[in-house]
């Protein structure tokens, strides 16, 4: 160091200086004898030549005497007499003289010294415990007197109450900055811990955690612990073993990481676990992690802590204790523990640009804030370490005057980087995860979100980091873009446009531990009969997962201590718990079952099984829920309750009442035939596939299916016997609740139980193509069942996508062929054949051939084939006029006949004046017609509510135009075909079977709001065809707002067409027919009957 530059120096910064420091059998074991600090002091260079010096001292304004060496030496310093002597690398900043990597050389003391430390702290633990002074605050908030903030308090209080009661594990939920370390703290001071294991998830938790506990944090400052002697500190980083068991007793803090206790034997754990009197853990949401779980086990009587700021795992599921305090976040913000957050959108729906567009935006966000002073850093989040990388190197590394570093596990001196980022060497950083627990920089307030977390108690943690107040900061920025899928449907609310995410954070946070505490309480009143036998097995009632299933049944009387009447001697009944409050029986049962391909006694299969029971007297229902197959619920049934008559045939399929654009996905019919005992249906929406007359010799067996109710997308499952159940698994709570929904509908005399079974297609296998004209050909369903099919042709050397293809009917004549041709982009099309032959168990009934055109390969699956192989195995679909429909050799045909008529209230009248019939397109070759027939409509829809007006007129289209109504609850889908007149109004035929086949072909739109919005997306971004935009109202980013606000809205479709060149007053019996076959097609699959938009005689009359 220059000596000039160091005689100029005014102040020291002292590192911490430990009493005790030493490390034993890889255990770090610690007592701080005085924190780090700056101090005044002077300097002189110690034996030096020259104007440089590695060595000086530092007289500091005590009159105390500092070594202070840049190097490593051996020399003695009895001449000078130093008070310490100090190591490490020198930086100089200003007039102060810091450090990086320094330390004390001092004596380290011994274990011995350490057991008389940790027993001299105990005792003053013991001795004088703590202050539960709060702090206290005038009217504008400022700070009057230091204490406590009020979650810290009310937390001691509720940890202190619960220990007066029992040793029971408990949870205290607090949000990221209320201070939970130095609640922590407190706790193990005032209970006088013997000893005390925090357990974190990370390093840098783990030495975090134990520098504050090292000296107590900020509770000395506050009055909460005064005249205490600094406790002895341990910090495990490897796997345990016994040889550091005596380290480890010399402690009364020892922190370590979950995945360093997980690597010791469970015999080991367990003698670890048997060292503490008292387990923290920090961060507990990890709890549920495979080692946490093995380490629970062996835990015995130690009481046990759980911290965290979201009550429940990674996974979404409940963690396992009694809550015994939460503070909501709501409470946290009013209080301004969590600062005010700004969300700025970016829409980009281009992946390739989404990246550089956040990166634009996040950047400006952080010019900003430092030109208004504020002293911030931006965080990138990436999904991988790869990302990150490539994030850095292709996005952010052009900003080179805000310094970008990127930084992950494999990062070349990851802590000096650090380091650097701690002392603002760089404002914008790149990272994957490296910012969750255990990284405490207030400064990061802008987050750029290029891989947004997927699970909301993430989220919460995350942004509570970013949330945090401290000088000199600004309110936090977080930059995503809204028009990315890749976000759960419990944050989908986040990432609307204009959110408000003050608001939203804290709804979404009571939500989710709303739910928590009511699970909680629940738990908390379940009780151990006295009867019931003591065992080893304890499954916490919190962490059961039962599936959402119980039979129903109707009666006056719940005895739940009678349950052991419903099993034989052979099953063992584990862990009887009842609410009396509840009226909640749970139970766990275990017997040894046979196997069903031997008669053998000498093997058999363990099984275990959960039966649970809940009696609504007010309904006078009992529920029971029975993970074993058969009819062992009916049993446990009639072992509690007197008299109970269980809910069964038609009356059970009153479950499904109430749910809108119910999809019914199987569909079970026993009969009395002896032919045919029963029949299942399976498909996309078998809601209509059920003729009232067949009922007369069927009955419903049992149906599962998919709807939505009340904003929420639900599934249910009904069985004669008596079943009912969900595709889905919740905990006790949800069962619950779930159970009473259910039992609602039962008991409601206006639900019914016939009103989703209506109509159905016979199939038959054909040789002969039927007597009925064809309206069109598509393709076939099961490519739209998937809401994120691939699609791809290659034909011609080019690749085309699903938007750019499309099928097309060539002949359909009697006999036993119909040709079709697939068009890709304007000018490649193959032709093909099928033709019908007879069906045998080795041939289909039907063989596709290609006639003409260049040979094509299809991948709509993930595997490429021919175009003939392809249609082959997934025969195209063709819609007939008499309403059936054809799929290779199999015709669906409607058992009831088709209207005669069509309903002429569905049929309205548009002025055509001025416009050129024979024109169909506003768009043609690049050039727009306003004189057309789609010109004149979207005039008439802009006259009208839509909030979307989309032309999509083109080879691949939905419809040629798409409009979309929204309300506060609904969002109405209308897809609009057009078809211009070839001749006089009124007397061709063909052009209304053309437009009505197209409707029909539409239909397929309706099964996915999704699918339809992507296919927009795609269409708006690629396929513009000379438009300068396909948006006559409403934009792309309005577009993905909506596609997600349907997550929570009734969706609707009304599909409609528009043939100026059809005479509205006077239709030809043979169009009505036509009209009504495809209105009838159509309101069976959307539940609407088809629009008509027709023309006048006399148009003046409109």
């Amino acid at each position: 160091m220059d000596n000039k530059t160091l005689e100029g120096l005014r102040e020291l910064v002292l590192p911490d200086e430990f009493e005790i420091d030493r490390v034993e059998q890889g255990v770090v074991v610690q007592r701080l004898k005085s924190p780090s600090r700056v101090v005044g002091a002077s300097f002189s260079p110690l034996r030096y030549r020259g104007a440089t010096c590695r060595r000086a001292v530092a007289m500091l304004e005590d009159d105390s005497k500092l070594v202070l060496e840049f190097a490593s030496f051996n020399d003695e310093y009895a001449d000078v007499s130093p008070t310490a002597i100090l190591r490490g690398n020198p930086v100089i900043d200003g007039t102060r003289l810091s450090w990086e990597r320094v330390a004390f050389l001092s004596g380290d003391g011994d274990l011995a010294a350490a057991a008389i430390a940790r027993e001299q702290c105990r005792t003053a633990w013991k001795a004088s415990g703590i202050n539960y002074r709060s702090e206290l605050l005038d009217a504008e908030g400022q700070l009057i007197a230091s204490g406590l903030r009020l979650p810290q308090s009310g937390a001691l209080h509720a940890i202190a109450a619960h220990w007066t009661t029992g040793s029971e594990k408990a949870l205290v939920v607090m949000p990221t900055g209320t201070g939970k370390t130095e609640v922590m703290i407190a706790a193990a001071v005032e209970a006088a811990c013997d000893r005390v294991l925090i357990i974190v998830p990370s390093d840098a938790l783990r030495l975090q955690t134990a520098n504050r506990f090292a000296s107590y944090s900020v509770l000395q400052h506050l009055g909460t612990v005064t005249d205490l002697p600094n406790p002895v500190i341990g910090l495990l980083s490897s796997r345990p073993t016994p040889e550091q068991f005596p380290a480890i007793e010399a402690c009364n803090v020892v922190v370590a990481t979950m995945s360093a206790i997980g690597l010791a034997s469970e015999d080991t754990q367990r003698r670890l676990a048997a060292l503490f009197s008292h387990i923290f853990f920090d961060e507990a949401h990890h709890i549920e992690a495979a080692t946490w779980k093995r380490f629970q086990k062996v835990i015995d009587r130690t009481i046990v802590l759980l911290f965290t700021a979201t009550p429940f795992r990674e996974d979404g599921k409940s963690l396992d204790g009694k809550m015994i305090y939460e503070f909501p976040l709501a409470l946290a913000q009013a209080h301004g523990f969590f600062q005010n957050i700004r969300f700025k959108e970016v829409f980009q729906p281009n992946g390739l640009l989404s990246d550089a567009s956040i990166a634009e935006s996040a950047v400006e966000a952080l010019r900003e804030d430092l030109a208004a002073g504020y002293d911030h850093i931006l965080m990138a989040r990436a999904s991988t370490i790869n990302a990150a990388d490539d994030l850095y190197r292709q996005v952010y590394a052009g900003y080179e005057d805000l310094n970008p570093v990127v930084i992950h596990s494999r990062t070349p001196n990851r802590q000096g980087v650090l380091s650097d980022i701690r002392a603002r060497k760089h404002r914008i950083v790149v990272c994957v995860n490296m910012f969750g627990e255990g990284f405490d920089l207030p400064q990061l307030k802008v987050a750029a979100l290029h891989s947004p977390h997927k699970s909301l108690g993430i989220t919460l943690q995350f942004i509570g980091r970013f949330a945090r107040t401290t000088a000199n900061v600004g309110p936090a920025t977080f930059i995503a873009n809204t028009a990315d899928d890749g976000v759960s449907e419990a944050l989908e609310s986040l990432y609307l446009e204009d959110a408000d995410w003050n608001a939203l954070l804290s709804d979404l946070s009571f939500s989710a531990i709303d739910s928590m505490a009511r699970l909680s309480d629940l738990v908390e009143h379940l009780e151990t009969p006295a009867a019931a036998a003591d065992e080893e097995l304890d499954i916490s009632a919190l962490a059961l997962r039962p599936k959402l299933s119980t039979q129903v049944y109707r009666t006056d009387q719940f005895e739940p201590g009678r349950y052991a009447k419903a099993f034989r001697a052979a099953q063992k009944v584990h862990q009887p718990q009842i609410s009396l409050r509840d009226n909640f029986l749970v139970l766990i049962v275990n017997q040894k079952d046979g196997l069903d391909w031997t008669d053998s006694k000498d093997i058999s299969i363990d099984s275990w099984d959960l039966f649970i029971a809940k009696y609504d007297p007010e309904l006078q229902l009992l529920y029971i829920h029975s993970s074993r197959k058969g009819d062992a619920g009916g049993t446990l049934a009639k072992a509690i309750s007197h008299d109970s008559v269980l809910i069964k045939e038609e009356e059970v399929f009153k479950a499904f009442s109430g749910l809108k654009r119910l999809v019914l996905h199987n569909v079970g019919l026993s009969s009395l035939s002896r032919n045919v005992r029963y029949q299942m249906f399976a498909g996309l929406d078998v809601r209509n596939a059920i003729d009232p007359l067949q009922q007369q010799s069927k009955r419903k067996s049992n149906i599962t299916g998919v709807g939505y109710e009340e904003g929420t997308r639900r599934s249910v499952g009904c069985s004669r016997k008596g079943k009912i159940w969900s595709l889905t698994s919740g905990t006790l709570a949800d069962w619950i609740d779930w159970c009473d929904s259910i039992g609602k509908k039962l008991v409601d005399p206006a639900a019914r139980h016939d009103d989703f079974l209506r109509h159905t297609l016979i199939p038959t296998a054909i040789v002969e193509l039927p007597n009925s004209e064809a309206l069109l050909v598509d393709w076939p369903d099961q490519l739209f069942e998937s809401s994120t099919f691939r699609f791809e042709v290659r034909a011609a050397a080019t690749t085309f996508g699903f938007h750019d293809c499309e099928l097309d009917l060539v002949e359909w004549a009697p006999g036993d062929s119909f040709t079709f041709v697939i068009k890709c982009g304007e000018d490649v099309s193959t032709t093909l054949r099928l033709t019908l032959r007879e069906d045998t168990p080795d041939i289909d009934g039907y063989l596709v051939e290609k006639l003409e055109g260049p040979d094509a390969e299809i991948d709509a699956t993930g595997e490429r084939a021919s175009v003939q192989d392809f249609f082959q195995a997934n025969p195209p679909l063709v819609r007939l006029a008499d309403g059936s429909q054809l799929s290779g050799n199999i015709l669906l045909k409607p058992q009831e006949e088709l209207p005669e008529l069509y309903d002429l209230a569905n049929l309205s009248f548009l002025d055509w004046r001025g416009v050129d019939l024979a024109k169909e397109s506003r768009w043609k070759n690049g050039v727009f017609r306003e004189d057309s027939i789609q010109h004149r409509f979207v005039e008439h829809l802009l006259g009208g509510p839509a909030t979307f007006i989309i032309d999509d007129d083109d080879t691949g289209e939905s419809a040629d135009i798409v409009a979309i109504e929204e309300t506060d609850d609904t969002i109405t889908v209308f897809l609009w075909h057009l078809k211009y007149s070839r001749a006089e109004m009124g007397r061709r035929a063909d052009d209304l079977y053309v437009v009505c086949g197209q409707a029909q072909k539409g239909v397929k739109w309706t099964w996915s709001l999704k699918n339809l919005i992507n296919h927009l997306t795609v269409r708006e971004t690629s396929h513009l065809k000379g438009r300068d935009t396909r948006f006559v109202r409403g934009s792309l980013g309005d577009l993905a707002t909506l596609r997600k606000a349907s997550r929570r809205k009734f969706v609707e479709y009304r599909i409609g067409i528009v043939q100026p060149g059809l005479n509205g007053e006077n239709i030809p019996a043979e169009h009505l027919a036509l009209l009504g076959a495809t209105s009838s097609f159509i309101q069976t699959v959307t539940g609407r009957p088809l629009l008509t938009v027709a023309n006048r005689a006399d148009p003046a009359q409109g």
